[in-house]
């Protein structure tokens, strides 16, 4: 067998050999492959277990017996060579459900070859056409890939299988939201009217929130989730996540927009070391090009990465307005963060020219990075856009507004095309984050006395709040006020015992005391119980430290 370059391309051959060939049951070859795939990940249990189910299959089949007899030697397993050939009589009289498609599916997924694990799923099918399972699964992968005729198709096999009716609702409501995907706007009515008919009393009971969801795009990295109301509405918000989130929490605005009766298209991510790059504007917009025109309020709502994608991809709907808070993509070659330039910017540098839009913009003009990014790029940009400004209220934008009383406005006003006022900045007063980014100019400008006060009053204001908890400590040692640093250090960690930040800072206090012992006995308990990647640098260059000889006068 020759070895390929890597794992994607064997997953890929092995797949379209079987579709190819029709093979309902995996041959004898398809077993050996998929060993050979997982050995060469250096993955040998999964290599072993695939080969044990091959030999059990295929008992007459060399290649499986010296391959894994093989196997066997390489891990020096002299009881799995003494246990081989009495477990082929046992599995012989006892045939276990095949495990085969499981572990091939999880390679292919792993991958990103998503075509050829609904090809593969396809095949399973044809062994089983009415298996719920593989139908739910064939539906969830019909969709993910934009086959919604597919999804539709399977969704239809999988309703005359069903008989408990909660499920049957849900999924009444889910062909409503294929058909609207595809275009077929009057079916969608029809379908949603009679699951609000047919199931009126069940509805509220199974959607707390009033929402089905269905993720209409998954590349493996990025995804787009569809949540359709449960009553009608013909107003649409799409979200994008915040630099922090992942699709594994509620989208962006969830919880307060669930409330004013609008739709949701959310852009999500699986790591928060994704920044989009690899979604197109064409893509995103090709996903829900067919379902826009359904709605006669269309909207798009984010901050932060968020607040980028917003205008990157919101702009793309016709006929959309857009708030956008703090608008950045720190993966940007010229405006992103050092720790982040690292990733593959596919995007244009410059988002296109767009002057039939007047997006709303809210910023701090005194957040140096945010400014610069929005006079050099945005404004030329959106040369109509509408900029809102909040002075010190850091990168966080709606953190702010969400303190200052000001958020739920903001948004409602927005949701309902009225303009967005210039408010009063004595509500700053009330907020934690005004506070402490101040805090953080003032000790910028060594106006350590003034910072402090501020950082208090932060944390005066949001008691638990762990970055003013921080800057508190932060500001105390630059004014060597010691004993102060570890109380509220202390008091930190007990609020926040999982935050490596305060152990750092804890240690910091006594390095600067010069007791490096017990900076390191605090960084090497922390490193017990909390895997952190910066206390194990900490205490790494604190070990070198200490190596060092101490010059004597």
């Amino acid at each position: 067998m020759n070895k390929l370059s890597n794992a994607e391309d064997l997953a890929k051959q092995l797949a379209d050999r079987m579709v190819q060939q029709q093979q309902k049951k995996p041959s004898a070859k398809s077993y050996l492959e998929l060993s050979y795939l997982f050995e060469q990940s250096d993955k040998l249990n999964k290599a072993k277990y695939i080969l044990q189910e091959g030999v059990s299959l295929y008992p007459t089949n060399m290649a499986l017996h010296h391959t894994l007899w093989s196997l066997y030697t390489k891990q020096n397993e002299r009881k799995e060579k003494f246990k081989h050939f009495p477990r082929i009589l046992k599995n012989s009289f006892r045939r276990r459900p095949l495990k085969f498609y499981e572990h091939l599916q999880n390679v292919l997924q792993q991958n990103h070859l998503f075509e050829q694990s609904l090809s593969i799923t396809k095949l399973q099918l044809q062994e089983q056409p009415r298996h719920i399972g593989l139908l739910r699964v064939a539906i969830q992968k019909s969709l993910a890939l934009r086959h919604f005729e597919e999804a539709l198709a399977y969704s239809e096999t999988l309703k005359s299988q069903l008989t408990n009716i909660r499920y049957l609702a849900k999924l009444n409501m889910r062909i409503g939201m294929i058909y609207m995907l595809m275009g077929y706007f009057e079916k969608a009515e029809e379908q949603f009217t009679y699951c609000r008919e047919a199931y009126k009393e069940l509805l509220p009971k199974i959607y707390k929130d009033g929402y089905e969801k269905l993720v209409i795009f998954n590349n493996g990295e990025s995804s787009i989730e569809y949540y359709k109301y449960i009553y009608p509405t013909k107003r649409v918000v799409a979200t994008f996540d915040s630099i922090d989130k992942t699709d594994k929490a509620k989208p962006f605005a969830y919880k307060a927009l669930k409330k004013k009766s609008v739709d949701l298209i959310s852009l999500r991510r699986r790591t928060v070391t994704n920044y989009h790059q690899d979604i197109s504007r064409e893509e995103y917009y090709h996903t829900i090009e067919k379902l826009i025109p359904f709605y006669e309020k269309r909207f798009a709502y984010g901050t932060s990465l968020g607040g980028y994608c917003a205008l990157y991809f919101g702009s793309t709907i016709p006929e959309c307005k857009i708030l956008s808070c703090a608008p950045r993509n720190s993966a940007h070659p010229n405006y992103g963060t050092r720790a982040r330039v690292q990733s593959v910017f596919t995007h244009s540098l410059s988002h296109p020219v767009n002057t039939e839009i007047q997006p709303i913009i809210c910023y701090d003009p005194k957040q140096r990075v945010d400014h610069h990014y929005i006079t050099a790029e945005i404004q030329h940009s959106y040369p109509n856009a509408i900029f809102k400004h909040f002075y010190y209220a850091g990168h966080r934008v709606p953190f702010y507004l969400q303190q200052a009383g000001i958020l739920k406005d903001i948004v409602s006003r927005f949701l309902e095309e009225q303009p967005i006022p210039d408010y009063d900045r004595k509500l700053h007063s009330k907020s934690a984050e005004y506070h402490r980014v101040l805090a953080m100019e003032c000790k910028r400008h060594q106006k350590l006395h003034w910072a402090l006060d501020l950082a208090e009053k932060s944390v005066e204001l949001t008691p638990t709040y762990d970055r003013s908890l921080a800057l508190r400590i932060e500001i105390l040692l630059c004014l060597q006020r010691y004993d102060e640093c570890i109380v509220y250090a202390n008091e930190a960690i007990q609020i926040h015992p999982t935050l490596a930040r305060f152990y750092i800072l804890l240690a910091d206090t006594y390095i600067a005391k010069g007791n490096l012992d017990k900076a390191k006995d605090i960084l090497e308990s922390a490193g017990k119980s909390i895997n952190s990647q910066k206390i194990t640098h900490k205490l790494t260059t604190l070990k070198k430290q200490m190596e060092l000889p101490t010059t004597t006068e």
